[in-house]
């Protein structure tokens, strides 16, 4: 048997293909235990005007924590012109415990809904956080990537999400629709 070595760019090439093959038909709600109150939350695509920005987040992951601040000011900015918010925290390695005490902390407005199984992250084929997504009502997503270029959210001067929600605004599709994504692996 002869076993081939592959570089790292061939190996996430695969990687990628084999879970975007694995992302499934978005279902019309998103719900689940909110990690910053144990509560039940439920956000219905087809209830936002343009569109719902879903977020996959992490406590570990330093770019994750790190955007919180950008993600809180977008939902403030963008929740009153017609766009919901919900994180989805995945990670299998960030216990219910770890993460309920880091998001009820973590002053975020939306929900952080805990993903058990990652079945969400394998559904919307998220690979690392935070990994954004915009979706319409009618479930089509319009733009997957980053929330910015940086790794650092202060240092970041191209802000792939912002632009994005602004453009949607202003009656367009997204334009990159998909764009790098920095920050830790969701450990599946």
């Amino acid at each position: 048997m002869r076993v081939r070595k592959f570089s790292t760019g061939v190996f996430l090439f695969l990687l990628l293909a084999h879970l975007s093959a694995l992302a499934g038909v978005l279902p019309p709600t998103i719900e689940g235990l909110d990690l910053r109150n144990q509560a039940l939350a439920s956000v219905d695509f087809s209830k936002a005007k343009f569109g719902t920005v879903v977020v996959f987040l992490s406590t570990n992951c330093p770019c994750s924590t790190g955007h919180e601040k950008t993600l809180t000011k977008l939902y403030t900015d963008f929740s009153k012109r017609g766009f919901q918010f919900i994180g989805v925290h995945s990670n299998q390695d960030e216990g219910l415990t770890q993460a309920g005490s880091h998001f009820s902390g973590s002053k975020l407005p939306f929900p952080v809904i805990q993903d058990p199984h990652a079945t969400l992250a394998n559904t919307f084929g998220a690979l690392k956080t935070p990994h954004a997504y915009i979706v319409t009502p009618a479930k089509e997503i319009l733009f997957r990537g980053g929330v910015d270029e940086c790794h650092i959210a202060v240092n970041a001067k191209k802000h792939f999400l912002q632009t994005a929600l602004d453009q949607m605004l202003d009656g367009k599709n997204p334009d990159p629709s998909e764009v790098r994504v920095l920050g830790c692996v969701i450990k599946r």
